[in-house]
């Protein structure tokens, strides 16, 4: 715990060093890749109104692309493209008719266990989203995955799903890298996913927070290390949104969009 808190001590004074009077500009980030906004499907908007009220924000904020990620998890979300894709579209009729343009596109939140190497094995029936990365210009086939708070993943699925994903022409990324407390203590697993080609993403509220310091040490520890490509609002209700919002003064995302390393840009070209 004292090493903890040294660290956490370490990464605040490095970003008090920098320049405190950071304005980023978040229309940059072009696109948010992670939130829950077809509404009534899971732990998300419970609503179209909601809906609607949440993705106004995020326009406000200048993002310009939305993918949507409904949680897959067949014990408590057993949710199926079958039944996302018409609520999806529903969505985007009312987003059309009530809001300025906006480019919206169906992912999931895929939860990593056995059901999820079973999907894997028809790969285009899976929910994905398009993504150029600036670096290289390399296209993409993007599939978020997510794992279980309480317990770490068995490392064996998890290899095994990585590999079909990547075998399948699927791009994996780990939703909020720096929230699983198992991480906290022992961070070589995320830098293990890294090397392996899995994308890491942090959310906003983490950065911000809001998921205690151990969560945010783990998070400023994987992008100081260069193994965040992205970051998410992952929204559920509007204080995530506010979180985004608190990122206009942050000196980390500032050297996140200035480096070019982020794939939030290249979301939806293919």
């Amino acid at each position: 715990m004292f090493t903890a808190i040294k660290n956490l001590f370490r990464f605040s004074k490095k970003e008090k060093d920098k320049n405190i009077q950071v304005s980023n500009d978040l229309s940059l980030l072009i696109s948010d890749v992670h939130s829950h906004l077809v509404p009534g499907v899971d732990d998300g908007s419970p609503d179209m109104d909601t809906s609607i009220a949440l993705i106004r924000r995020l326009q406000n904020l200048g993002f310009k692309k939305l993918v949507t990620t409904p949680h897959i998890m067949v014990d408590l979300y057993p949710n199926t493209p079958e039944i996302l894709k018409p609520k999806f579209e529903e969505l985007k009729v009312e987003v059309a008719k009530r809001l300025p343009p906006i480019e919206l596109f169906l992912g999931a939140e895929y939860f990593l266990d056995l059901d999820l190497l079973e999907l894997l094995s028809k790969p285009d029936e899976l929910l994905t989203f398009p993504c150029t990365d600036p670096l290289n210009g390399s296209k993409l086939e993007m599939i978020l995955f997510e794992f279980a708070f309480h317990l770490p993943p068995n490392y064996d699925i998890l290899a095994e799903i990585v590999f079909k994903m990547q075998t399948s022409g699927l791009t994996p990324v780990l939703a909020h890298c720096a929230r699983y407390p198992y991480f906290h203590k022992d961070r070589s697993e995320l830098k293990r996913l890294h090397e392996k080609g899995v994308i890491l993403t942090v959310n906003a509220a983490t950065l911000c927070g809001s998921y205690g310091n151990l969560a945010k040490e783990t998070a400023l520890y994987a992008i100081e290390n260069g193994w965040v490509r992205m970051i998410c609002s992952d929204t559920h209700a509007p204080h995530h949104i506010a979180a985004v919002k608190e990122l206009e003064s942050s000196p980390v995302l500032a050297e996140m969009i200035e480096s070019g390393t982020l794939l939030n840009p290249g979301i939806g070209l293919n």
